[in-house]
């Protein structure tokens, strides 16, 4: 799906859930890319204001919306959330990076039988879930279907109704899509679970001819066909006519029960996807939603896996392809009764006196986008990327590419990424001179950059390439599709699949060497530190696995009252150092041993935090706590604590998007960019 950039008249927050993209617009409202206080992606549907102050209005929404989160199926987009008794009413459903099933038509023509069978097979079951909460859909279309690698996804059904009675219907215009509408909704304005299936069969022939079964033209003749007129069934192959002649029969009796379709349909079994369309689901899914990933820097000796600005304002969601994951809460519960734990006790020190080392102005809608040893990336949603010197915040250039979705795809201290929708620009970090561009229509995959060698993931295939030139310098397939950012340390490329495996790769030749099974969703980036690769996994499990042989060397999972699955989405990024592991939760930081696993300390801020670590260093660790949605003020408190024992230090408030790199703070404050360090 689609994700354009926000606009200034664009809300910040819808809910709990920071918005950060535009996924389109329709007649009840405007759809946006939101993320979860930890990180997840979904779809936030805001309701016009013009309809939120029907008076009619919201006491059906609020009906159809409790109706619609009963809705649960392996096919269906589910309902996470909603608000509508909001000042404007909202809904979040499960969000989907792939293309509907019209953009897919349009884009490659029509689809074989055995490929449409399938789908059929999968958006029946998902109507029998829909129909099994007690709702009907009422808008099954093409571009009601989106799909993913592992199957379509109905989405937006029964909302609909909450419209009927404003002013959107009040003219006589019918609630639907037209060549999609059943004939009682159109002369009784009745729409059952036959309607639906009338629908259905509607959408199964645009699959199979690239066209309804109606014809075009304007709403009226449309609707005049439906009701009055046969559907033209000439372009379907003879094996799916019979059953789409079916659900399109004008009497809803008539039409089979949607318990008969899966029956019928579900023999298709896995039915493979044009090639075309499963190379555009694979590049979407494999790809940066909106924000790209960041670089990922060979480590030093204490490493870090990523940039610090991922750690700060704009965590990134857990999505096939995108680099930052929400890290699972890591506490054994075993240990925890034996380790010492720390609360939100008064600070042990004063904070540091900062001396500032240079600022930068933020004119317009600047903001920082990724810190690294040597270059500070800042940007806006219009498409300009200024570039500054990090030692004395000089700026070395700036560019600007208006385009559809403009966008720091990669930022290191050598080479940046810049994609406008259309085109990759590879550009020279000292100078911003364009060394080389690509067409790719913004589906990139994730990557990272080493000196002048960049590290890409796309979907099936790994690459090596000269960030300089462009050239591949060598090419794998996996068997896996890769989905988040190859992660470089000593000569080995690790990178986590969908699979809910590790996987350790040559750098230089993109050989295999090993594959960790890790048994679940693997929710971080990989970690390489002294001989270890640490990652964390969504039921709360963490992962010590040897570098060299990819064997588990530890790992503790939570257990009874230490574990609350709830936190997990708002995890982060571990970070190693001093033979220390340290991991954040939206409830408390804790420290574990590198190399036995176990728990040394506990620190809990209090309820309801939401956490980003930041560094650790000079004894310290430091962590902000996110301000609450609900406020004015959006400074972000900085806490410091004693890394042998977790206890408290210090805490200051800074600013916005604080960021460590190197000893240096980086944060928004006064509309200015700010780098300091302690004094003395």
């Amino acid at each position: 799906m689609a994700v354009a950039p926000v606009k200034t008249d664009d809300p910040e927050r819808v809910g709990r859930y920071r918005i950060v993209g535009r996924l389109g617009q329709g007649g009840m409202g405007r759809v946006y890319l939101g993320l979860s206080p930890g990180g997840r992606p979904v779809a936030v549907k805001v309701v016009r204001d013009e309809l939120a102050g029907d008076p009619g209005f919201r006491g059906r929404f609020v009906r159809e919306v409790a109706a619609a989160r009963l809705v649960a199926g392996f096919y269906t987009a589910e309902v996470v959330d909603a608000d509508p008794d909001g000042d404007p009413p909202w809904l979040a459903t499960r969000y989907v990076a792939g293309p509907s099933l019209e953009a897919a038509v349009a884009a490659h023509g029509p689809w074989p039988e055995r490929s449409v069978r399938a789908l059929g097979a999968a958006l029946a079951e998902g109507l029998e879930s829909v129909h099994g909460a007690g709702v009907v859909h009422r808008d099954l279309k093409p571009s009601n279907v989106l799909l993913a690698g592992d199957g379509p996804r109905l989405i937006d059904f029964g909302i609909s109704l909450a419209a009927e009675g404003t002013q959107l219907t009040e003219t006589g215009a019918v609630i639907g899509t037209p060549g999609f509408i059943a004939p009682e909704q159109l002369v009784r304005d009745e729409a059952s679970a036959a309607s639906d299936v009338f629908a259905f069969g509607a959408v199964l022939a645009f699959a199979a001819t690239g066209s309804g079964p109606f014809g075009g033209g304007p709403a009226h003749a449309l609707h005049y066909r439906v009701v009055h007129e046969p559907p033209d069934l000439a372009g379907l192959p003879s094996g799916l006519a019979d059953v789409v002649g079916r659900c399109l029969a004008k009497d809803p009796e008539e039409r089979p029960a949607v318990s008969e379709l899966v029956a019928e349909l579900g023999g298709a079994g896995d039915g493979p996807l044009p090639d075309a369309v499963a190379a555009d689901i694979g590049r979407a899914e494999a790809a940066p939603v909106l924000v790209p990933a960041g670089a990922v820097a060979e480590p030093p000796a204490e490493p870090t896996a990523v940039d610090r600005r991922a750690r700060a304002g704009w965590r990134r969601p857990l999505l096939a392809g995108v680099a930052v994951a929400a890290t699972v809460s890591l506490v054994a519960a075993g240990a925890v009764l034996a380790a010492r734990t720390s609360g939100d006790e008064r600070d042990t020190a004063g904070p540091p006196a900062w001396k500032e080392r240079w600022s930068f102005p933020l004119d317009g809608d600047l903001e920082l986008v990724r810190v690294t040893e040597s270059t500070v990336y800042l940007g806006d949603q219009d498409g300009t990327l200024v570039v500054l010197d990090a030692a004395g915040g000089a700026e070395r250039w700036r560019k600007r590419y208006p385009g559809e979705y403009p966008a720091l795809e990669e930022g290191s201290d050598e080479i940046a990424y810049y994609g406008d929708g259309t085109y990759t620009y590879a550009l020279d970090a000292r100078n911003g001179r364009e060394l080389w561009k690509e067409k790719d229509h913004g589906i990139t995959g994730p990557s990272s950059t080493v000196g002048s060698t960049t590290y890409k993931a796309f979907a099936n295939w790994l690459f090596e390439i000269d960030a300089r030139t462009g050239d591949k310098r060598w090419e794998k397939r996996t068997e896996d599709v890769m989905w988040d950012t190859p992660v470089a340390a000593g000569g080995t490329l690790y990178i986590v699949d969908g699979e809910a495996a590790l996987h350790a790769v040559d750098a230089g030749t993109g050989d295999n060497l090993w594959r960790f099974d890790a048994g679940s969703e693997i929710e971080t980036l990989p970690v390489a530190a002294d001989g270890m690769v640490y990652i964390g996994t969504i039921d709360g499990a963490v992962h010590a696995v040897d570098a060299d042989t990819g064997r588990e060397a530890w790992s503790r999972e939570f257990d009874g009252a230490e574990w609350d699955p709830a936190l997990a989405e708002g995890a982060g990024y571990p970070i190693v150092a001093g033979g220390v592991v340290y991991f954040e939760n939206d409830a408390y930081v804790c420290a574990f041993d590198a190399g036995t696993g176990e728990l040394l300390w506990k620190h809990e801020p209090g309820p309801d935090k939401e956490l980003v670590l930041l560094e650790a260093m000079d004894g310290q660790v430091l962590f902000n706590e996110v301000p609450d949605n609900d406020g004015d003020d959006e400074n972000e408190t900085v806490h410091a604590l004693d890394a042998r024992t977790g206890e408290r230090l210090w805490t200051d408030v800074l600013g916005e998007s604080t960021t460590i790199v190197g000893g240096t703070v980086y944060y928004e404050d006064g509309g200015r960019l700010r780098a300091v360090e302690a004094a003395g």
